[in-house]
């Protein structure tokens, strides 16, 4: 497998280290998954969509390369269109032309379109076998509570104890506890969470990534509040996880990972056990 680093410049070429959500592409990917799948924007990213081939490569320079699946007719390019994230708003490029795609019911210009929030539909391939992908821009990053599940709120019962799990959970959560001051490292990469360990606790946290995988595991196998185990429960978020990042739209295994994470952050911040421990440590923390 190929792996290459997410490409942290805006879409003028000044390099940035902004983590901050921009907006959220709903698409199946891949095909034949069944439901849309969202996909985080940050600020700063790039995003080339198109069609998969043997060599999951990037097929247009740096980026997060996000597969339309199989099913693509061979006359959608490689490289469908290319997403560059800014502040505020989404520039899209077209590759090797623009036939193939529909923005807002239009072609886009030559020389790509700037899309300005709040919704944008693009449609790949709108006269053979469509794919519609939704753009969602946003004034303020997205909540990351769990989603309803049938009319009612689904919570996991989440209880994680010792000297290395429930703190790394405070870490992870952090940044989407309400409530709380914000950390200085944002984002849901390990290197971006140990950060945030190294902020409340003032020291490593042992075994990083083996640690957020147990917290992980421990969220996939928990009850919800009233009996039901969450991997049994349609419309909440993907359970059971992808085995195979092929199954996935990320071809990054750091990206597939982050975005894990950051699901991961949203019900431990949701179920409430890391909140306490993280306003305590918050309290005794030195300044500066």
């Amino acid at each position: 497998m190929t792996h290459w680093r997410r490409d942290r410049t805006d879409v003028v070429g000044v390099p940035t280290v902004a983590e901050d959500v921009v907006g959220v592409l709903s698409g199946t990917f891949p095909a034949g998954v069944g439901r849309p799948h969202d996909v985080p924007l940050y600020e700063g990213d790039r995003y080339v969509i198109g069609r998969p081939g043997r060599l999951r490569t990037p097929p247009a320079g740096p980026g997060t390369f996000l597969s339309l699946g199989p099913g693509v007719r061979r006359s959608v390019p490689a490289t469908a269109l290319v997403l560059a994230v800014g502040r505020s708003i989404v520039h899209l490029g077209a590759g090797h032309g623009a036939g193939h795609l529909l923005v807002d019911g239009a072609v886009p210009a030559p020389g790509g379109t700037r899309l300005a929030g709040p919704v944008h539909e693009i449609v790949v391939d709108p006269a053979g076998a469509p794919r519609t992908l939704v753009l969602r821009l946003l004034s303020t990053p997205p909540p990351l509570d769990p989603p309803p599940a049938s009319g009612t709120t689904c919570l996991p019962v989440l209880r994680v104890t010792g000297q290395r799990l429930l703190p790394m959970a405070a870490a992870l959560a952090w940044p989407v506890v309400a409530g709380v001051p914000r950390p200085r490292a944002e984002g849901w990469s390990v290197p971006r969470i140990v950060d945030r360990y190294r902020e409340l606790w003032d020291s490593d946290p042992p075994e990083p990534r083996h640690t957020l995988f147990r917290l992980r595991e421990t969220l996939a196998g928990a009850l919800s509040t009233d009996g039901r185990p969450m991997a049994a429960i349609e419309d909440v978020q993907p359970w059971p996880w992808a085995e195979r990042i092929e199954d996935t739209p990320y071809v990054s295994g750091e990206s597939f990972m982050a975005a894990k994470n950051r699901i991961t952050a949203g019900y431990f911040a949701a179920a409430g056990q890391v909140r306490p421990r993280l306003a305590e440590a918050l309290r005794h923390r030195r300044p500066g």
